[in-house]
């Protein structure tokens, strides 16, 4: 779900490739951080975890086509993010980008300009003088986040774990927040984009995985049957990106739309993973539906023999996906024909609309007490929490203490997991975070079942957070040396 209905995202960020670079060549660059510290801030501005859905390109490279892919995902957001620099006045792709949602946002019914606010928003990563901005960006001021203090200076961008880094995302923030809500208040919110992206958020989403070229023809054919049915939107274009990491991100993000995944697998293990050896597409878009798709569906032909299989590795990972453990029912492994497949898959997907509309429990939900500071951690935990179907709120910051105190409160009536962030705020905010949610929890008689401390980088001593009454133990997860996924698991079972 997105923030503003009738569209397929809230937000696109457009930006230069260049602009993420690192000296290092790690995945951290500042677009990259940027992006996540963009979508926390918003998040807690709403009060939940994925309430406003920010999309970029993660492996766009000079030499690529300005794609239909792209391009329905400009169009397909309510609002544009352009990071103006010298590299993106430069380059023609964020150039067409900007010019064909700027164009899509004429003709909408929402228009260009949402109250006295602009779709587009002018990013500023270097002090560019105003009239070599593009004409697209209209009247609007920009939003600096480079570190010039004179007109003359080019400027850097700001560092993300600077103050002026966060005072420059706050004022950006509230202005992307305002603009949102606009949508909401507007007369066409609900019939609007009928047109665009609309047209595009169908009832159920299936992801077509990669196959080797043996299967070519059956994934082709199943692709033209599955898009025929009504209200079904398919999802083949993975890779690209082919290189490991970007490749892991763009599918995680698919895998994490869609309804149901669909894998198909012989005796071939397909094309190999650039830079990784040995391991091939569709094995690795298997593995990864298994540990965080909603609904994966593997498929391997009827006749398949074991023995002729050449590839030990690949012939252990369909072993064990044949006969070893199911992993709580996370996925279906069907031996069938080519012509059945269609079949099967329709019939998985009735049940899978079906189980949707029946009547369910409220899902379990947890709250992310997490100072600004830390809220990075927060958001790789969120990930976590609902790849296992526990719906994450982050506590949104307030100017006014008691108005922040209050809203603590109301979410801790709400939820039954409790995870306090200690990464670079002192002991005693944590201490006092935690002794307040027991006393509430205690007065109010909240369902709260399990209170966690999330140990975030630096390093620490070994503390003695352990408050409250032993119905509501407090859990040390160690993640200073990295996400720790076996200490959080640790937590969550004690809300069963």
């Amino acid at each position: 779900m997105t923030y503003v209905s009738g569209f397929e995202f809230d937000i696109f960020i457009s930006y230069a490739h260049v602009d993420n670079l690192t000296a290092e060549g790690g995945s951290k660059g500042w677009v990259s951080q940027f992006h996540q510290y963009l979508e926390v801030q918003l998040w807690k501005r709403v009060g939940r975890t994925e309430s406003v859905k920010v999309w970029r390109d993660l492996a766009l490279d000079g030499n690529q086509l300005f794609d239909q892919t792209i391009q329905d995902r400009v169009q397909g957001s309510a609002l544009f993010l352009a990071l103006t620099s010298a590299g993106y006045l430069a380059s023609d792709y964020c150039r067409r980008e900007l010019r064909c949602f700027h164009e899509r946002a004429q003709s909408d019914p929402y228009g260009l300009v949402m109250g006295d606010r602009l779709r587009i928003f002018n990013v500023l990563l270097n002090n560019i003088p105003r009239p070599k901005w593009p004409e697209e960006y209209g009247r609007s001021s920009g939003h600096a986040f480079h570190d010039a203090k004179r007109e003359e200076e080019f400027g850097e961008p700001v560092d993300p774990g600077d103050k002026l880094f966060q005072q420059q995302l706050r004022d950006l923030v509230n202005s992307v927040y305002k603009t949102l809500s606009a949508f909401k208040r507007a007369p066409s919110a609900a019939e609007g984009t009928q047109d665009s992206a609309a047209r595009k958020e169908t009832s159920f989403t299936i992801y077509v995985a990669d196959t080797a070229d043996s299967l070519r023809t059956v994934r082709k054919r199943l692709i033209n049957e599955l898009q025929q049915q009504s209200g079904t939107r398919v999802v083949t274009n993975i890779p690209p990106p082919f290189e490991p990491h970007g490749h892991e991100q763009e599918l995680t993000e698919e895998l994490r739309r869609a309804n149901l995944s669909v894998h198909l697998l012989d005796q071939f293990a397909g094309r190999e993973i650039d830079g990784l050896p040995g391991l091939c597409y569709p094995q690795a878009q298997a593995e990864l539906a298994i540990a965080r798709g909603q609904a994966p569906f593997i498929w391997v032909a009827q006749h398949l023999e074991r023995d002729s299989i050449e590839d030990e590795g690949y012939k252990q990972f369909l072993d064990k996906l044949e006969n070893g453990s199911r992993e709580e029912g996370r996925y279906d492994f069907v031996r069938g024909s080519p012509s059945s497949i269609a079949r099967e898959i329709s019939e998985k997907i009735e049940n899978l609309k079906a189980r949707a509309v029946e009547p369910n429990t409220s899902p379990a939900a947890a709250l992310l007490d997490t100072h600004l500071k830390d809220q990075l951690h927060a958001y790789e935990l969120s990930r976590f929490l609902l790849e296992r179907h526990v719906q994450p709120y982050i506590n949104p910051e307030e100017d006014d203490p008691r108005k922040n105190l209050k809203l603590f409160e109301e979410r801790l009536k709400q939820v039954s997991l409790l995870i306090v962030f200690f990464g670079n705020v002192a002991e005693e905010w944590v201490r006092a975070r935690l002794a307040t949610a027991v006393q509430f929890a205690i007065a109010e008689a909240c369902p709260l079942k399990a209170c966690g401390v999330y140990l975030a980088p630096p390093r620490k001593m070994s503390s003695s957070l352990q408050l409250g009454p032993k119905w509501i133990p407090i859990e040390l997860m160690d993640n200073t040396e990295g996400f720790n996924a076996a200490s959080v698991t640790r937590l969550l079972a004690r809300m069963i």
